[in-house]
């Protein structure tokens, strides 16, 4: 019984560091954009930052939905070219081109990734503009540029080798 009233009373259990830290963070925050958003010309240069962050989150959003979309294609794709080569009288034409859903299942993954790796740099750009930080990492935007990138050339070489 003593033991469990000297846990309770302890200031440094899991649940109060983890406050303090986050009110430190958040002291520390406001009076950083205290001073950033003192002058109304960095207050207006402060507020296009943000907006050209989500804008940034948005086209990212954007990218993987069309990604994921175009995988759902290339899927229907593979379906078309079953159905043909079932009614086809000569099927053995058909016979290289069922590998285009392992491609599919590629893209989609790659769509997710590029939406769950946008959020995360929204929320890390976010960080960064509001500590008032002047440089920051450029990996999220070369995995982006790279994706995009693997899946332009998987399908071209698609088109070019298979077809």
């Amino acid at each position: 019984m003593e033991k469990t009233r000297q846990s309770e009373q302890s200031p440094h259990t899991l649940s109060s560091l983890l406050k303090t830290y986050v009110f430190r963070r958040h002291v520390q925050d406001t009076e950083v954009l205290r001073h950033l958003l003192s002058d109304k010309s960095t207050f207006f240069a402060w507020q296009r930052n943000h907006m050209a962050n989500e804008r940034t989150f948005l086209a990212w959003c954007r990218t993987g939905i069309s990604l994921i979309v175009f995988s759902f294609v290339i899927e229907r794709f593979d379906l078309l070219i079953r159905e043909l080569r079932a009614i086809s009288p000569q099927p053995e034409k058909f016979a290289h081109l069922g590998k285009t859903q392992y491609m599919g299942v590629m893209i989609f993954v790659l769509g997710g990734a590029i939406m769950l790796l946008a959020g995360w740099r929204f929320f890390y750009m976010r960080r960064h503009i509001n500590q008032g930080d002047l440089e920051f990492s450029p990996l999220p935007d070369i995995f982006l540029l790279a994706s995009v990138l693997v899946t332009l050339a998987m399908v071209f070489l698609l088109f070019v080798f298979l077809f």
